[in-house]
Formats: structure tokens, C-alpha cells, sequence
């Protein structure tokens, strides 16, 4: 009796929400219709040097896109975005995060190689032209457990006279809203081999292991 009770209840609701739904679209569609600026918009369309032909395919294209978003629901090739396809199941994860990056020391303060800046001319400090998002995306993510990645950078890094890269760890506590970056070179090579860490650890290079198993 429970179980029926429940879904006449979703089955009200949902009648509810598809009902409300298709009224909205008919008033904003009726709306739209009758405003002088839509009929000047329309002629305007209609005065492009484009194909009738790719001009309702367009017209095609944003009433199924309006339509699936209205209801809620995509329905391929209309509102389908692959990676929202399915949902994915919930986990109560750490609240803290930790990031593994390679720094080097200016003034005596730790400085965080943030290869994702490289990426854009304006705010890359060492790569700058020739380097793009997809690139710094590959050597962020991807390639930074390949000790060629990490050779490559400090080739490069060595024309602006840093010689040495280190690991160091940079957090993030999402339920305090604390950020923090902890240089103990000892520490990161624990976080790394340790912790669930997004694609996977970072290449740690001979002499930072030696330093701190150097007994």
C-alpha cells in the first residue's frame, strides 16, 4: 500500500513538472512570437546569404537543444554532453587534498613551477610562446610520472639558472577553505607514494630520494 501510495506521488509530480514545463515553453514561445524585435530578428535571418538548407538545420538544432533542456532529459544528438552521460556514484572522500609539484628556491622562498600558467603567454613565466594548454595540461597531468617530463622541464629551466627541482606538496582543505604549500621535500616523497593523488604520482627525482634516505 506504501509502495502504491509513493508512485502516485511521482507519478503526480512528474505530470506536474513536464505540465509546468510545456506551459512555460508555450508562453515564452507565444511571447517571443509577437514582440516586434523577434520579427525584425527573423527578417534579418531570412536576409542572410546562407542556404535555406543550413538555415532549418540550425533552426533544427535549437528547437531539439530547447526542448530536451525544458524537459530535462537529453536525448541524442539534442542536449548530450558524453561525460554527464552517467552519473557517478557518491563517495564521502578526504576533505583535504594534496597536490604534488615541483618548486625551486628564489630569495629563499619556496616558488611553485605552476606549469598550468605556462600555457598562456601573459601569465607563463618561463615557457611563454610555443607552449600551449594542451601541452601544460599533458606535463601537469598525464606525463608527470614519466622521468622524461621532469628532464625536460629542468632542461628548460636551466636557461632561466634554475638548476634543481624539487617536489613539495600543495593542499587544499575543502570543508576550511585552507590553502597551503608544504616544502619538506621528506614529506612529499610520503604524500606521493601514500596518498590517492589525482592521475597518479608525480616523478621524484634520484637526488630528493637521496636526501632524505641518504642512511
Amino acid at each position: 500500500m506504501q509502495e502504491l501510495g509513493i508512485d502516485i506521488f511521482e507519478s503526480w509530480r512528474r505530470t506536474v513538472y513536464y505540465s509546468s514545463q510545456l506551459i512555460f515553453l508555450f508562453l515564452g514561445a507565444f511571447s517571443l512570437i509577437c514582440s516586434s524585435r523577434f520579427k525584425d530578428q527573423i527578417r534579418k535571418i531570412k536576409n542572410l546569404p546562407v542556404p535555406t538548407g543550413v538555415k532549418l538545420a540550425v533552426l533544427v538544432v535549437i528547437l531539439g537543444n530547447s526542448i530536451c533542456i525544458l524537459l530535462g532529459k537529453p536525448n541524442y544528438p539534442f542536449y548530450d554532453v558524453g561525460m554527464f552521460r552517467w552519473s557517478s556514484p557518491f563517495i564521502n572522500k578526504p576533505k583535504t587534498v594534496y597536490f604534488p609539484k615541483y618548486y625551486y628556491w628564489l630569495n629563499n622562498e619556496p616558488k611553485i613551477l605552476e606549469l598550468r600558467k605556462e600555457g598562456t603567454f601573459f601569465m607563463a613565466e618561463h615557457f611563454g610562446l610555443g607552449y600551449t594548454h594542451e601541452y601544460t595540461f599533458a606535463t601537469t597531468f598525464h606525463n608527470k610520472s614519466q622521468r622524461e617530463n621532469f628532464e625536460f622541464l629542468l632542461e628548460h629551466l636551466q636557461d632561466d639558472g634554475i638548476d634543481t627541482l624539487w617536489v613539495g606538496i600543495h593542499a587544499v582543505n575543502y570543508e576550511t577553505k585552507e590553502v597551503w604549500f608544504d616544502p619538506d621535500i621528506c614529506k612529499a616523497i610520503e604524500i606521493n607514494i601514500q596518498k590517492q593523488i589525482h592521475y597518479g604520482p608525480i616523478f621524484i627525482p634520484e637526488y630528493q630520494l637521496k636526501e632524505c634516505y641518504a642512511d
